[in-house]
């Protein structure tokens, strides 16, 4: 009876945990299942944000086209239709992508194109008159952020192709009239798929398809039958009507996925979601189910063996437990594949993209360094913000992925405090002025001079928090408080509390805890125009983490936030900073145009890079230090240079096709009875990922510079490791006149320009307030006091402005001494 018992219990509970087991492992299997799911939706909205982001540099470049020929004809000088395709063909730069030029005011949509027929070569003419890819278009006025056809057969080379369109006007020789006319940027569909590569590493059967409003494909998935998606997921997806609407509704509206059946019956999975930078676009990621499907299964063989082993006293638990090893080998193998391709995907993003921004940044420091156009300059300086703006994204992933992977490190060094803050308040201040927002800086004048700690993370997380400020208030500004007080606990230490007040869109109170959630932005929707990844505050929480603190919030939707934290930092220089407003003032004024620190004209350094682009970048921002500059193109005629020419530094790009700079420095290193045995080689990269900088050590070189080249960096560098006897410094200091002008001023005017001129002219003379509207004006007049306002002759004002001095002109057309006279007549 004992035996029979003890059997029964025995297969009872081998019964249970065989129970427990397969129920576990099928719950676990279908929570895995709903996480793959929603990671291929977060999958979608990346693709989508880069998608967007392709799409608008495209749409930029056409951009530029059109800009350009349009300034000549408003300056009185158009081009004819030939002298247009002519300067289009010399400023493209990949041979794929073809510009075309149509007339568009007789509807004959007849033109030239920068390339010719594949079926006769001496054809340049192109016919879009059968080609109905402008439904949805006003063509005559154009006017939106992207302008994109979908996809169709270029007529001159059967090529699948999408196109960016902008308007133009163009000289008719024959009939002496300025004529209507199309610029086309032509670009395979093939181009936009090498940018969705990456997806191929984790979802092999990925297809991505663009759909308008009523599902008709700009960019069709092989996989999605019929010309239109709704026909196709009705025809295999039977429903009724008011379901069918609300799936319409529901991909028209949300960011979300769903199960359908495919042309075979297969379950598959659509992800989808709205292009933000297109009206009514909607960007949908399909892939079969299987592929999302977590192949979780019960071990039959296993579970007998365990069954078997419980009823004779478990004598093979090694056994189970071996195989439970094996799996979890297996699994760590398969973790370290993983992190091996996030961290190649996260190289190859970072060479792919900072390699472009490096001719890009660098070719327009050089326009604001030479150009003297007023017009120039500002779209100089526009694309100097665009860029700026492109490389914080971009340093937002890469430090995240740093983050996740455990190896970011804090840097302690000993740092101004002033000249943090002159850089935090130089960025912000641009930034409001741009958006007519007031700026309001706070400062305790007894925080010590020299502290020490991370600098570049602490600017990195109250910069975050200012962006954002910026980014999300419309009207009113910012009030950017710091305060300080010595510890308690220890004697060379101080907490610094940093307050963030903004007067914007405030958040709600169960949007809070998304605000720290990585890729998570708040009202999507509703802040679709507002730049950014979702990134910047995870970041700032995960450094603040990192240094004992954490990012306190308070906020009221539609009225504003306050973002605060304490930070502990050791003193090094007690000296109290004083008023900072005074100095900050004599920061802006004794800010002069760029000019080199130094001047090596006996000094001779070589620089290899296979890019024309990056070598001529080099050697602009070089130029004015009159260095004597050797270039090459590859490993192999670096190294043939090396071996015949004495060089005081080697700049060596690390990718290049071919010997790459590794190989390069590898067999440079090997060469004896050389002119450059010890010349210091400083390697050239644009792969900015963790644990870089150890590579590039190990393999020989002396040091590294990223891309895009900062000029500071780069003469810093060039300073550190040329020779003192072949450098001059500069030191020239250059003094301007200035008046003596009332303290505050206020200026409003509805034109941005205006306000950024008036701001330059007057800046050296006391404390200048931009705003856009009399609203603006009164609500800052609630809390300060102004000596004279400056406001456009067209706007009329109430009695509020009674009380103070009111200056009323036309300042558009004022020069700066005209301003100035102006101001001391009226007072």
């Amino acid at each position: 009876m004992k035996r029979r018992y003890i059997i029964i219990t025995n297969i009872l509970i081998v019964g249970l945990i065989l129970f427990i087991i397969v129920k576990y492992a099928n719950d676990r299997a279908l929570e895995s299942n709903r996480a793959l799911v929603a990671s291929f939706e977060k999958m979608t909205i990346t693709t989508e944000q880069i998608i967007d982001n392709y799409l608008e540099d495209e749409q930029h470049l056409c951009d530029i086209w059109s800009n350009y020929i349009n300034s000549l004809a408003d300056a009185g000088n158009p081009m004819t239709i030939e002298e247009a395709v002519s300067y289009i063909r010399k400023v493209k730069i990949s041979s794929e992508i073809s510009g075309h030029l149509i007339y568009i005011d007789d509807g004959s949509l007849l033109g030239i194109s920068t390339s010719p027929s594949t079926t006769n070569s001496n054809n340049y003419q192109v016919d879009y008159s059968h080609i109905s890819i402008f439904d949805n278009f006003d063509i005559k006025n154009l006017d939106g952020k992207v302008n994109l056809t979908r996809a169709y057969t270029n007529p001159l080379n059967g090529v699948q192709s999408i196109a960016f369109l902008n308007n133009v006007k163009i000289l008719d020789e024959e009939k002496g009239v300025i004529r209507d006319g199309l610029i086309i940027r032509v670009v395979p569909v093939s181009r936009l798929e090498q940018k969705l590569v990456f997806l191929k590493g984790e979802y092999e059967k990925v297809e991505i398809s663009i759909i308008d409003w009523d599902g008709n494909y700009m960019i069709h998935g092989k996989s999605l039958k019929n010309s239109n998606f709704y026909e196709y997921f009705k025809s295999y997806n039977p429903m009724s009507n008011k379901e069918f609407n609300k799936v319409v509704e529901s991909i028209h509206t949300d960011i979300a996925s769903m199960h359908i059946r495919n042309s075979k019956s297969e379950d598959c999975v659509i992800a989808y979601t709205p292009l933000t930078s297109l009206d009514s676009w909607y960007l949908i990621a399909y892939i079969p189910a299987k592929e999302l499907t977590d192949n979780r299964s019960v071990d039959w063989l296993l579970l007998g063996m365990t069954s078997v082993g419980l009823m004779i006293l478990l004598h093979f638990n090694l056994l189970v437990l071996r195989a439970f090893n094996r799996k979890l080998e297996v699994a760590a193998i398969a973790a370290n594949q993983a992190n091996e391709a996030k961290s190649q995907f996260l190289s190859t993003m970072s060479h792919d993209i900072r390699t472009p921004m490096n001719a890009i940044i660098g070719m327009n420091e050089m326009i604001l360094r030479n150009s003297h156009d007023e017009e120039i300059l500002t779209y100089a300086n526009n694309i100097k913000m665009a860029g700026t703006t492109l490389l914080a994204i971009i340093k937002d992933i890469l430090d995240f992925s740093k983050i996740e992977a455990g190896k970011m490190e804090l840097v302690l060094e000993s740092y101004n405090f002033v000249s943090l803050l002159n850089d935090l308040v130089n960025m912000v201040t641009c930034k409001a002025e741009e958006k007519g927002l007031f700026f309001e800086l706070n400062v305790d004048r007894n925080i010590p001079k020299v502290l020490i700690g991370d600098e570049i993370r602490i600017k990195q997380i109250i910069t975050n928090i200012l962006s954002n400020a910026v980014k999300y208030t419309k009207e009113g500004g910012i009030t950017f408080t710091i305060t300080s007080t010595k510890s308690d606990k220890r004697q060379d230490e101080v907490s610094l509390h940093v307050e963030i007040k903004d007067t914007g869109v405030g958040i709600k109170k169960e949007d809070l805890d998304k605000l720290f959630i990585a890729f998570e932005r708040i009202e999507e929707k509703k802040n679709r125009d507002v730049e950014g990844t979702g990134l910047g505050m995870a970041i700032a929480q995960s450094f603040l983490n990192m240094m004992g603190s954490k990012i306190y919030v308070e906020s009221e939707y539609g009225v504003g936030s306050v973002f605060s934290f304490e930070l502990r930092q050791k003193v090094v220089d007690w000296e109290a900073i004083g008023d900072y407003d005074e100095a900050f003032k004599q920061f802006r004024s004794e800010q002069k145009a760029y000019k080199a620190k130094f001047e090596a004209p006996k000094a001779k350094i070589l620089i290899v890079d296979d890019t024309e682009i990056n070598l001529k970048v080099l050697i602009s921002l070089l130029r004015e230090t009159k260095i004597q500059i050797d270039t090459a193109d590859g490993g192999d005629a670096c190294i043939s240079k090396f071996k015949t020419k004495h060089y005081d530094i080697i700049f060596l790009d690390h990718m290049m096709p071919g010997k790459d700079g590794i190989e390069t420095i590898k067999e440079m290193r090997t060469l004896k009875d050389t002119a450059n045995e010890n010349t210091p080689v400083i390697c050239l990269t644009a792969n900015a990922i963790s644990g870089m900088r150890e590579k590039y050590i190990e393999a020989g070189f002396d040091d590294y510079l990223t891309k895009p080249i900062d000029t500071v960096k780069l003469e810093n560098m060039i300073l550190n490791y040329l020779s003192t006897d072949l450098v001059v410094l500069n030191n020239e200091d250059k003094r301007t006149e200035s008046f003596t002008a009332p303290q505050n001023i206020l200026v409003i005017n509805k034109d941005l320009g205006v306000l950024r001129k008036i701001k330059e002219w007057l800046e050296d003379t006391g404390n200048i307030v931009l705003v856009k509207s009399e609203e603006q004006a009164i609500k800052y007049l609630e809390n300060h006091e102004v000596s004279l306002i400056l406001v456009d002759k067209e706007m009329r004002l109430e009695e509020s402005f009674d009380d103070v001095k009111l200056l009323s002109r036309d300042f558009k057309e004022m020069d700066k001494d005209e301003l100035i006279d102006l101001i001391k007549e009226f007072l």
